[in-house]
Order: structure tokens, then sequence, then C-alpha cells
């Protein structure tokens, strides 16, 4: 059963509802209409009492203030010579792991001039029906009637049959989930013309240079210790971004410096994050049975840290597979930064790195094998959303491109 979250429409008729849409058509690319309301989305965003509570809310404000908009409309107009227009209708799947993603991918599309249909998790969250609820209030209000009436949210258990439904009338199927949901959802067809991005199962790792973390001074330790906390333990570590693993680089001796002056940093800032008792027994299970498997040669600081800290001499996919988050890293000691290449697969989506300059970073790329890593970013941005994900630009899915030849 279908169940609509929100819509301008009160008819309860999917059909109906879809058929309303087709007929509205788009809007141009970044038009008045389309900035507008996300500005004023952005604005309220920054005003819900939920904002101290679920930060990730502020940096969804942030990423689409007005400045934010203006630099993705310079972004997305920087091919010369073709005339751009929306795609059409886009279809977007959200995933259930992490609450406010599903609004990045949206808002580029309403900024796109699409009319969008967006399903979403049947769990609970604060965060999303706060999202909501700004859509409820803007449709009182009288605003926005032009995106507004271009946009319908709704849930639904997992039902072919209804996802077959809104698949045949989109011009775009975005699916955010694991490996399972996409494979799902590619079994069910689109129209001939429809295109399909997916964001499948990824993992994020992380390296440090020894030498450089050995050289940060005290009064820069903590701020830097508190990044690196940021990108492992925030969302349970279920982000595909989330480093798992940790490679150190460096000699032995430096590493063992650098480690114990990390950590003891790490530890000192982890109690800000919530730690359940069931997150707690999976890091335990999941360290146990690494250890049984051959993949964890020690730990450091008991079962009863967190982060839990596995030592292995090896960590590639595979190991990142039998983990599930939640504060369990794996760390690596590696002599050099390409090293790191052999151990990297096409599940490997982000890279966290701090030390290592353009050339360390180019040879690493230059050893990589299939699709192993999409993103290189500084301690703290792991997280951080980008229109360029899993490299692909979203807009190149979301908008079409009207070629103009020459007369």
């Amino acid at each position: 059963m279908t169940t609509f979250l929100f819509s301008s429409s009160a008819d309860p008729d999917l059909s109906a509802q879809l058929k309303r849409l087709r007929t509205l058509g788009t809007l141009q690319p970044f038009s008045h209409a389309a900035t507008e309301f996300v500005g004023d989305f952005s604005r309220r965003v920054l005003k819900l009492p939920q904002l101290r509570a679920h930060p990730e809310l502020a940096t969804l404000a942030h990423w689409f203030r007005p400045a934010g908009i203006a630099h993705l409309e310079r972004r997305a107009s920087a091919v010369e010579g073709n005339r751009i227009l929306a795609r059409g209708l886009v279809f977007h799947l959200a995933p259930a792991n992490v609450d406010v993603l599903f609004a990045y991918a949206w808002l580029m599309s309403v900024l796109s001039g699409n009319a969008n249909v967006a399903r979403l998790s049947q769990k609970p969250s604060a965060q999303r029906d706060a999202l909501i609820g700004i859509l409820g209030a803007m449709r009182e209000e009288g605003l926005h009637a032009e995106v507004l009436d271009r946009t319908i949210l709704l849930t639904y258990p997992h039902d072919a049959a209804i996802t077959a439904q809104l698949s045949s009338h989109c011009h775009a199927r975005i699916v955010w989930g694991g490996d399972s949901t996409v494979r799902t959802i590619r079994a069910i067809s689109l129209p001939p013309l429809a295109v399909e991005l997916a964001f499948p199962d990824r993992f994020g790792v992380a390296a440090i240079s020894a030498a450089a973390l050995d050289a940060v001074g005290e009064d820069d330790l903590q701020p830097l210790a508190r990044r690196f906390a940021n990108d492992i333990l925030w969302f349970g570590q279920q982000a595909c971004s989330s480093p798992r693993c940790l490679y150190w680089i460096g000699d032995h001796e430096t590493i063992a410096r650098a480690k114990s002056r990390l950590w003891r940093a790490v530890r000192e800032d982890s109690a800000r994050f919530e730690d359940e008792a069931a997150a707690l027994m999976s890091r335990v299970t999941d360290a146990h049975l690494l250890a049984a498997l051959g993949h964890a040669e020690t730990i450091d600081g008991g079962f009863a840290s967190f982060p839990i800290r596995l030592q292995a001499a090896h960590s590639d996919g595979d190991v990142r597979e039998l983990q599930s988050g939640n504060g369990l890293v794996v760390e690596v000691e590696l002599p050099s930064l390409a090293d790191m290449g052999a151990q990297l697969d096409d599940r490997d989506q982000t890279l966290v790195q701090f030390g290592f300059d353009s050339a360390d970073i180019d040879a690493l790329l230059a050893q990589l094998r299939g699709r192993a890593i999409d993103r290189v970013v500084p301690f703290g941005r792991a997280l951080d959303f980008h229109h360029v994900w899993d490299g692909t630009d979203l807009f190149s899915v979301l908008r079409r491109q009207v070629t103009l030849a020459s007369v």
C-alpha cells in the first residue's frame, strides 16, 4: 500500500498522480522558481528545532545555501554550444541508512527543472519528517506551487508492482541502496529512453602519513582527531564513504608513535557519539569473526574500546564486507601509499587521507585496478556530498543536452 508523505494533490490514486506529473512537464534548469524554492527550503532547514540534535540537516542546508546554488549553476552551465533541458520525471529510491541523503539528489533534480517522485524508507526518521514538514508548511502558505506541484514523496513496503508502475513513467531512475536492492530494482524494466544511476554498496578507507601525523603539534592534534572521529563514527560507520580500514604509511617506529597520539585524541573525542548496545555487540562479534578467519593479528585497546582497533597485515574489500561498521577499524602498516593499490578494489569508493601531496596521490591512482577510489578527501570530509558521486556527475543524469548543429 502506498502512503503519500507529500503531494500537492489529495488524490489517493497513484496512477492519477503520476499522470498529473507527466502533464505538468518540466521547468527550465535553475529557473527562478526552482532556485527560490531551494533557497527557501535551505533557510527553513536552518531554523528547525531539531538542528542541534541532527547536524547533518545543517550540512544539507549549508550545501544548498544561495551561494551553493550559484556554484552549482556555474558548474552545471559549463557545457558550451548545446541547449540544456530538464530530463523529465525522475524517480528516486532513497536509502534507509542515511536519512537525509535522498534530499541532495532530489534538490539537485529540482534545480535541474525535473518533476520528482521519491520513494522514502519506511524506517521512522525524525530528520525525514522534519523535511517533509517544511514542504507541508510551504504548501499551507501558498508558496512555490510550481515546484511543489511537481513533487511527490511517498513510501511503500518492498513491492515490485508499485516500483514497476513508478518506473514505467520516469525518464530517470536513481537508486540508493545495497547491492541486493540495486539488483532487485534493476530487474524492473524502464522505458526505453529512460536512464538509470545506481549507488550500490561501497566502502571508505583512510590513509595517514605517519611522519606527517608525528609532526603535528599538540594544539593541532585534537582538532585533527575530531575531524577523523567524525569520518569514522558518524552514522555508526554506515555511510558508504565511512572508513572501515586505516592504512598507516611509513616505518614501524614512526607509525607506532603516530598511532598512540592519534587514537588517544580520538578516544577523548569519541564520547560525544552515541554508542548503542546493539552497535557494541555488532563490532565485538565482527572483531571475533575477523580474528577467527585469520584477517586480524592483534587487537589494540581491548574489546571494550570505542572504536575497536584490529591490527592486520592485509585488508581488502572482502574484509570490509565482513565488517558491519559500528566502530570497528582494521589497521594495516605499509611502506608507501602506492602499496595500497594492491589492497583496493571496485568496492572502495572514498579515500580519506592526511599528510600526502598530489604526487603521492597520483602514484597511488596509477596503481589502481578497475573502479577503486572515486573520491580522495582530507580528514573531516568523508561524509561531504558532491554533485559528482561514484564517478558520475549527477547533472549528466538529471538533465539532457539538445545538440545545436551550426548552420
